[in-house]
């Protein structure tokens, strides 16, 4: 699958994990939009955002900043993040 990566995404409001793959040539503010609807969806909708939700990496713990493209960022193939 080229152009994107897998990546485990934690989201602790509802205590659950979703996998997913995601673009690497999208900005991580565009791509964490997408997490977010994707999580709502698959959540039933027991996860709603409120517009202040940010990405970490579940291993530093370290914030993952919105300007970044994907492909520069920290995140990898296999990440681990956090949506809180």
């Amino acid at each position: 699958m080229t152009g994107k990566i897998y990546v485990v995404v934690s989201v602790p409001l509802i205590e659950q994990e979703f996998d997913m793959y995601i673009p690497t040539v999208k900005k991580v503010g565009v791509v964490k939009q997408l997490i977010i609807r994707i999580v709502e969806e698959q959540s039933d909708f027991n996860f709603v955002d409120d517009g202040c939700k940010h990405l970490y990496d579940k291993i530093t713990g370290d914030e993952i900043s919105d300007n970044e493209f994907v492909r520069y960022s920290k995140i990898k193939n296999g990440s681990r993040l956090i949506l809180y």
